[in-house]
């Protein structure tokens, strides 16, 4: 697929990288829209399992590109209904998907939390957007034996791509796989976000869910305050996801884990040598905790406990994860067995606290 045709403005380079690539953002420069990682597209693609002739709902047009492939699978006899809700996003999928060769795509300015009733039922719905809860009106317009796949927000920015059929009567999980979409907007279902600063410039925020209570003002510079490390026990080895720890972590702690955003400079100034890459930050009050990771030594001792209750929580929590779940699994993913030593090439979890001067918690250095 000519991933290059739906991103004509990114470099060739990017456009077959298997990275995200950003078209469209928020007045605060926060990405709103792009061409989903191809990895994850794939993923997704797996659990849907589109068949040729069948008739397929995707929520969140984008770029076009993953239509375009929903195109090819179900062929000629097979049809996709996209939908967005901006009209330069649907408009620039239309021209895409035209410069691509694709006839059996429509594409549709519509919310998606309430999906295209003209044209059910569909065999298969996806959505590309993420979401807190599952809209009644995707149920009500699946055909009998369909399937649904959404990536759902369960706690904190953590989300899962869920697939869903209908059987006895309820509707039923039958896989999940880890990944995180940008959220339903400017609809009936609306799951936003609402941006938190972090450091004084604001270049490292919180990309919260915007219901979630949170203390904006008690975490403004909470970063250029005084600050305790510790390391917890937990390794992953190479090629080995984090992502059950991830979960594990976020479920445990009362604000979950939330999606800390943070430009290149911040890494070993503001912030760690290298800060996790996804939902990474705990709060409590005016106290942050972010998760990093580090290469193992042969054995990585742990450090006393130390800092605020947001630390003294979130260390627990990632540590005693492979000790209390020691059969991580789920349907439609692979059992991992218990946490072995750490290899050369493994990760360790790594969490700084900081508490800002509005805090009532105290930072001991």
């Amino acid at each position: 697929m000519p991933r290059h045709l739906f991103v004509p403005d990114a470099p060739l380079a990017d456009a077959y990288a298997n990275v995200p690539v950003n078209i469209k953002y928020d007045t605060d420069g926060t990405s709103i829209s792009c061409a989903s990682q191809p990895a994850i597209v794939a993923l997704m693609l797996d659990q849907l399992e589109a068949q040729p002739g069948e008739r397929i709902l995707e929520l969140g047009a984008g770029t076009g590109y993953n239509a375009a492939l929903l195109a090819h699978l179900v062929g000629e006899r097979g049809h996709v209904t996209t939908i967005d809700v901006d009209d330069d996003l649907v408009e620039g999928a239309r021209a895409h998907l035209d410069a691509a060769g694709f006839t059996n795509v429509e594409a549709l300015t519509r919310d998606g939390a309430v999906g295209h009733v003209e044209g059910a039922p569909y065999d298969r719905i996806i959505a590309t957007v993420g979401a807190h809860g599952v809209p009644q009106a995707w149920l009500d317009q699946l055909a009998p034996g369909g399937r649904l796949v959404v990536p759902q927000r369960l706690r904190g920015s953590v989300s899962r791509s869920i697939a869903y059929e209908q059987r006895d009567g309820r509707w039923t999980s039958i896989g999940n796989r880890m990944n995180t979409f940008m959220p339903l907007r400017r609809g009936i279902a609306d799951d936003d976000r609402r941006v938190i600063p972090l450091s004084k410039d604001g270049t490292v925020r919180l990309q919260a869910p915007a219901g979630q209570p949170i203390d904006a003002d008690a975490l403004t510079g909470v970063l250029e305050q005084p600050r305790t490390e510790e390391w917890t026990s937990m390794t992953v080895r190479a090629m080995e996801s984090p992502e059950w720890m991830e979960l594990f972590v976020s479920c445990s702690l009362p604000s979950g884990l939330i999606r800390m955003l943070f430009p290149q400079d911040a890494k070993g100034t503001l912030l760690t040598e290298d800060p996790y890459p996804s939902s990474t930050a705990a709060v409590d009050k005016g106290a942050v905790t972010y998760l990093a990771r580090r290469l193992s030594e042969q054995k990585t001792p742990r450090a006393a406990s130390s800092g605020s209750s947001a630390s003294s929580a979130t260390v627990p929590a990632a540590t005693n994860w492979p000790r209390r779940s020691p059969r991580r699994s789920a349907p439609g993913t692979a059992t991992t067995g218990d946490a072995k030593p750490p290899s050369p090439s493994s990760l360790s979890t790594h969490l700084r606290s900081r508490s800002s001067p509005a805090s009532s918690l105290s930072t001991p250095r």
